[in-house]
């Protein structure tokens, strides 16, 4: 590692490390699996929760960070790819379903997110919404139609939260028939940093669970559906930004 003075604190990436458009899960693993669906690339540096991968996917250049579980380690990642050049980011994640018609398994865009963490308010007050960009919602719609084809890309607002093992009974039934269809811990995060720094920031989760389903799957069952809805998520993900890149968006 060459120490300079462009080299960031906890990504380990020095200028010229990273590209402008960079996809984020939170998962290391999945990070490793987004890469390998670029044309060529390779591992520039790993520390903590933070793998980072930079190669080329149809002639446009992408990174992929792993930010961990949460908006803090997530806003980090941002904070320090941001200073490097990066300035669009999808985050590629996980979460449950907040709707009975989502399926587990299922791909769903997130446009907006109710902020029920922390991190984004050390960024911006709570009157100010967190939501997705436009060019890259509708890029991850058309990915998807284009993917899926006859399967539902699912789009709606998530609820982002900080304790993944606590549950507020009387938010979820307010949430109940609104346009939350997801609950994860990232989201409005992501989105609020980029309002924050001026950058461009979008989503699409794989739902690994749906907590209102009458019937409730096994670990082993929600395991093998959110194998494939991250396919999805990986595949749809990178063919909306390479179209960003590609137009320059």
């Amino acid at each position: 590692m060459i120490y300079d003075e462009t080299l960031q604190k906890h990504i380990r990436c020095k200028k010229g490390d990273v590209a402008e458009y960079v996809l984020i899960p939170g998962d290391p693993a999945r990070a490793k699996r987004i890469a390998e669906k670029f044309d060529s690339y390779e591992k520039i540096a790993e520390n903590r929760e933070y793998v980072v991968y930079t190669g080329v996917k149809d002639g446009v250049k992408l990174t992929v960070c792993s930010t961990g579980i949460g908006g803090a380690s997530t806003a980090i990642a941002m904070e320090e790819l941001s200073r490097l050049g990066a300035h669009t980011f999808i985050r590629v994640g996980s979460a449950g379903g907040r709707r009975e018609s989502i399926p587990v398994g299922s791909a769903v865009v997130v446009n907006a997110a109710v902020r029920g963490e922390g991190t984004s308010k050390e960024y911006l007050p709570d009157i100010y919404p967190a939501v997705a960009d436009l060019d890259i919602t509708n890029a991850l719609l058309e990915a998807g139609r284009e993917y899926l084809k006859e399967e539902e890309c699912y789009v709606g607002m998530s609820l982002t939260r900080d304790a993944y093992y606590m549950q507020n009974q009387q938010l979820n039934e307010q949430l109940m028939n609104t346009q939350v269809a997801v609950s994860e811990m990232e989201c409005a995060t992501v989105f609020i940093v980029a309002a924050k720094r001026g950058l461009k920031a979008g989503a699409i989760v794989g739902t690994d669970s749906n907590i209102v389903k009458k019937h409730q799957l096994t670990l082993e069952e929600k395991d093998r559906l959110y194998s494939e809805a991250e396919k999805k998520t990986i595949n749809i993900a990178v063919n909306a930004m390479v179209k960003l890149g590609k137009c320059g968006k």
